[in-house]
């Protein structure tokens, strides 16, 4: 504990001194409050995660112990984390100029969540999916239902996979804050009023033009990133790994009478039924009489029509919609075909090689000290520097060397894809390798099973959830990613911006450059029916065929 502490005050002070020291030596007035931009941009960030880990476990267990419920939210979800972060703006533009200063860190901390929440979300899914069958066995055999399996099965079994959700909800947070601090649309910039590093970077690159501002900021925040990580990240997913959080079905000799008594709960495995809240107003409502009820129901749906009437007269008129497809860049929307075609196989060579990557990496941290101890600050750094600043700088620097701006973009925007979706796979898989169970590896090592027959019979079988679990969260955030990596802006007036054919870069000219709300939103909703094809015939599928490969004693 001496130790911890120690290291705790020396690495807020570390951070303190380079705040101070880079704020000393600027010759921007906004640097030299660069501590208290740091604390506005961490406040920001960990409000943020709090509200996505209650979000992302309370459904998640939801979906993942109801079929119907199931049916309905994950397809949903996976919908809204495959939106880009500027597919939000239409809905946070009337937060930005209506509610003042209020306004605008309530836009920052819904943008940040966009991009945070998914991640718990999905884990918690995965780990639910993936208990063993002997634990829901015992369950059954004991009665243990409802809250009871929850408390002492459910929440055991899901807590490695709350804190790796959490860890990527963080970085995430980390990654996006550049778009969600530095809101561009049309010709206006929104920052918040509170400031933040998000902030101070992107007017480093983009408004002040100064580079080596901007790779100080930079190292500022991977410095920060990696000191909060191993102060608290690190510690809980050493813990989470060692086997501390697991589920446990302890009888003792006075217990098998409460085990066997069927408690009343709202949330039960097989059968969820309403919360006692719902329940109590589901009774008093059955009081009344049935004509009663129809009329009150009548009048709420009065109440919603109402509102709903009010709010029509905003919805575009057909004139309207054939303008926005006549304005720029609506001219070109017939070419949508093949801008998606473009955009899914840069999106497709970005996921194999982070795949091939990430498995490699996974299986090597979970299971040699030494690679972990190289891989682990590597994914710190990769996950704590937000690439999305870099992009100028990658981009300018491999120019040179393939001698054409189009190759180099289309170079830079593979790479800035892999160095986003890698991240995912490879924690899921670190996770799912600790995570098989003790008396399985002995098991394994009773028989011999070593080198190849290891990987094939217990690893493979091990990670399978955990990839497609990864994968998700991947496409997901790649949608994000291509957004950003197929458009590259010019910082110079009068110089035109750099993009290579696809649906992310004609997006971004629809929303950042000709501000076509109308179009922007057409050209999300061609995401959303990509996003729900992949959904039902890929990801749900794999879901269900990988429930089954669970390793077992």
């Amino acid at each position: 504990m001496r130790g911890y502490v120690l290291k705790a005050v020396g690495g807020f002070a570390l951070v303190v001194a380079l705040a101070v020291l880079i704020g000393n030596v600027s010759p921007y007035p906004e640097v030299k409050s660069l501590p208290f931009h740091a604390l506005s941009t961490v406040t920001r960030i960990f409000v943020t995660l709090v509200i996505s880990v209650l979000w992302g476990v309370s459904f998640g267990i939801l979906a993942a112990t109801n079929r119907t419920a199931s049916i309905i939210i994950t397809p949903i979800v996976d919908l809204l984390q495959s939106i880009p972060i500027l597919g939000y703006f239409p809905l946070v533009i009337g937060f930005l100029f209506s509610w003042g200063a209020f306004g605008i860190e309530l836009s920052i901390i819904l943008l940040l969540f966009t991009s945070m929440a998914w991640a718990v979300f999905f884990g918690v899914i995965g780990a639910v999916k993936a208990i063993p069958t002997n634990v829901i066995d015992a369950s059954n055999s004991f009665r243990i239902r409802g809250w009871r399996y929850t408390r002492h099965v459910v929440i055991p079994a899901i807590t490695p996979a709350i804190i790796a959700g959490a860890n990527l909800a963080w970085s995430d947070g980390w990654f996006f804050m550049i778009a969600a601090e530095y809101i561009q649309y049309k010709s206006s910039v929104v920052v918040p009023p509170s400031g933040g590093v998000g902030m101070l970077l992107a007017k480093a690159a983009y408004e002040w033009k100064d580079m080596n501002m901007a790779v100080i900021l930079l190292v500022f925040i991977t410095t920060l990133v990696i000191v909060v990580n191993s102060l608290t990240w690190h510690k809980l997913m050493e813990r989470a790994n060692m086997g501390t959080f697991k589920p446990i079905i302890h009888i003792g000799l006075s217990g098998v009478g409460k085990l066997g008594s069927q408690g009343q709960s709202w949330l039960d495995f097989r059968n969820i039924q309403a919360p006692k809240a719902f329940s109590a107003i589901w009774q008093r409502i059955e009081k009344y009489s049935r004509q009663e009820r129809i009329t009150a129901g009548v009048a709420a749906l009065v109440i919603i029509l109402y509102i709903v009437s009010g709010e029509f007269h905003r919805l575009p008129t057909m004139q309207m919609i054939q303008e926005a497809f006549s304005a720029p860049p609506g001219e070109r929307a017939a070419t949508m075909p093949l801008l998606v075609v473009l955009t899914m196989g840069r999106l497709t060579t970005a996921y194999l090689i982070s795949l091939v990557i990430a498995i490699g990496l996974g299986v090597l941290a979970a299971e040699n000290k030494l690679a972990a101890s190289i891989i682990y600050p590597i994914y710190d750094v990769g996950q704590g520097v937000p690439i999305l600043a870099l992009f100028p700088v990658i981009y300018l620097g491999i120019t040179p060397l393939v001698g054409s701006e189009r190759i180099a973009l289309e170079i830079t925007c593979i790479m800035m894809l892999v160095l986003d979706m890698i991240w995912y796979m490879f924690i899921n898989i670190t996770s799912a390798v600790k995570n098989i169970p003790t008396d399985i590896k002995e098991v394994a090592n009773l028989f011999g099973f070593k080198g190849i027959k290891r990987i094939t019979h217990i690893i493979v079988p091990s990670i399978l959830p955990a990839i497609v679990t990864g994968s998700i969260l991947s496409w997901g955030t790649g949608w994000n990613t291509i957004i950003f990596s197929e458009y590259l802006p010019s910082t110079e007036p009068g110089v035109p911006a750099i993009s290579v054919p696809g649906i992310g870069s004609f997006l971004d000219e629809a929303g950042y450059v000709y501000g076509n709300t109308i179009l922007l939103v057409f050209i999300l909703v061609v995401i959303s029916v990509i996003v729900l094809g992949m959904e039902i015939l890929i990801w749900r599928r794999l879901l269900r065929k990988f429930e089954k490969f669970k390793v077992e004693v």
